[in-house]
Order: structure tokens, then C-alpha cells, then sequence
């Protein structure tokens, strides 16, 4: 490859890169940027983060809420943690404990590129 068609390359890739930074820095907020560890999470709450690997906007709720779509988070996040004192957190799709559910044990915690949603919760298998 002569040095003019490798200089192209490398300048169109340096092109590609800038403009996947350029395109998502509009996108991000500071506040999304800088990553949370999962133990800005409180002790008794479950939480959520918008992002993946515990970024961007946290939702924290502790006890039973029949209702979950008044937290614009819980309709939409990457990154959860169950950090009850003694129970397990139930998880429903559906408002006032209805539909299909899951139990997210004490303790667990999970992230990823998946979206996820809640609509009710509350609180199960207390030790």
C-alpha cells in the first residue's frame, strides 16, 4: 500500500472516531458521564441507574409502591441493585402488583446493555 492510500486510511478512520465522539457528546450529560458505583445506592433501597455499569441518572425506592411509572427511570434503565436490609424485591410489569414479576434477591445486583422496566414492586422473603 503506498504511503498516500495509508495516510487516507488512517485519516478517514481518525474522520470515523471523531465523529462518533462528536455525534454522542450532545447526548451525554456530565452527570451521565461520570460512572456511580453500585454502592451510591442506599442501605434499604433498590435502585436504578439510566446507564449501563451504574451511570447516569439513579433511582432509589424503598418499600411497596404500587405505582413505579412516576419514576421516569424505572421505565427505562441499564444498571439495578437490590440493597435491602433483610428482603428480596419484587418486581411486577404491570401497575398494582399485576402481570408477569420476578424476585431480584438481597444483595444481587445486575448491568448490561439490555433496557429494563418496572411498574410495581414490593418487598418479599423477609429474614
Amino acid at each position: 500500500m503506498s504511503v498516500t492510500r495509508k495516510f487516507a486510511a488512517m485519516a478517514g478512520g481518525i474522520a470515523l472516531i471523531g465523529g462518533l465522539l462528536a455525534g454522542s457528546a450532545g447526548a451525554v450529560s456530565a452527570a451521565e458521564a461520570t460512572p456511580q458505583a453500585a454502592s451510591a445506592c442506599p442501605s434499604g433501597w433498590f435502585c436504578v441507574w439510566s446507564g449501563k455499569n451504574y451511570t447516569g441518572h439513579m433511582q432509589k425506592v424503598a418499600g411497596k409502591n404500587a405505582d413505579l411509572t412516576k419514576y421516569s427511570v424505572f421505565q427505562n434503565f441499564k444498571s439495578w441493585y437490590n440493597h435491602g436490609k433483610s428482603c428480596d424485591y419484587k418486581w411486577y410489569v404491570k401497575k398494582n402488583h399485576k402481570g408477569a414479576s420476578g424476585v431480584i434477591p438481597r444483595g444481587a445486583k445486575g448491568t448490561g446493555d439490555r433496557h429494563w422496566y418496572q411498574k410495581s414492586n414490593k418487598w418479599v422473603n423477609c429474614r
